[in-house]
């Protein structure tokens, strides 16, 4: 039983509204049984108990633990609560640079629940933080959704913000190591962007030395480390000329890493900004042009 709660069903993960229903059915105490009912039936009253439960992050336990009366048995259990999902992460490493290891850039998800000042952390993240030197964990390699020029010299920029940057580290390495056995490569342009370049700068003095070795040129973006916020956009616009250059003139590519669900958008429309002023054409026309690159896979 413990295996099963630990490995298999996702008991941390968040309650969809069928587990209301279901859980109602086995509720004994009446006032608990027409709250888990209203929030099945989605009334006024269910919404905003509803609410409260989505804002303090509440998952499947905590449910069992509010309604106390309503005790499923196990064999019920294991059909309302679905099982634990993988976690996919970027691979931060080139196997170029490291052959016989793969390098993650994680991040700790953690967060306090506001009704209760409960310190809480992910399950996947936290899992591995309690892991130690050596530990055997189940994992598996996919295909990676990232197709790198065929010609190492065709120029490739990319944007990450946070851990997004675990990708173009691995790109880096690749076309470091290119380098390093004497083939010609192409321009390769980072911008990063995060808050505080004293804690979230990862990597920091590893990208400088492949700056420092004439594969990297970086543009870092450190929201909070001034009174005016700049972002990861702002710097692609400064640095517009040599964007539109490479992206425009010699087959360049250019690649998105980020969680934030804006990002992709507030860099789409520093990309239009920066293929206007280069071409000196209309919005629709840059555009066009951007939706030609996605279409070639340099997008």
């Amino acid at each position: 039983v413990r295996q099963l709660f630990t490995h298999v069903l996702d008991i941390f993960g968040k309650p969809n509204k069928k587990f209301f229903d279901t859980l109602s059915l086995f509720a004994k105490d009446e006032k608990e049984k027409a709250v888990l009912e209203s929030i099945a039936a989605n009334s006024d009253e269910g919404k905003a108990v509803y609410r409260d439960l989505v804002h303090d992050f509440a998952h499947h336990a905590d449910v069992l633990q509010k309604f106390c009366s309503a005790r499923p048995p196990i064999e019920h259990i294991i059909n309302m609560i679905p099982t634990l999902k993988p976690r996919s992460y970027s691979i931060a490493s080139s196997p170029l640079m490291h052959p016989d290891m793969i390098q993650l850039c994680v991040v700790l998800v953690d967060w306090e629940v506001e009704s209760t000042k409960e310190f809480r952390i992910g399950e996947a993240t936290g899992y591995m933080k309690q892991q130690g030197p050596g530990a055997q964990l189940m994992c598996a390699v996919r295909p990676s959704a990232i197709v790198l020029p065929k010609d190492p010299q065709n120029p490739v920029l990319m944007a990450g913000m946070g851990t997004g940057l675990a990708p173009w580290r691995a790109v880096t390495q690749e076309r470091v190591m290119q380098k390093r056995q004497g083939k010609d490569v192409g321009p390769c342009v980072l911008f990063f962007g995060a808050r505080f370049a004293k804690y979230e700068y990862l990597y920091r003095e590893e990208f400088e030395s492949y700056v420092s070795e004439g594969v990297l040129e970086i543009h870092t973006a450190f929201s909070r480390d001034q009174a005016r916020k700049v972002y990861v956009q702002h710097k692609i616009v400064e640095a517009g000329a040599t964007v539109a250059k490479y992206l425009l003139t010699q087959n360049g590519h250019f690649y998105v890493c980020g969680s934030a669900r804006k990002v992709p958008e507030d860099i789409y429309a520093a990309m239009k900004a920066v293929i206007m002023a280069a071409e000196a054409c209309a919005e629709e026309d840059a555009e066009a042009a951007l939706s030609n690159m996605k279409m070639e896979g340099r997008y």
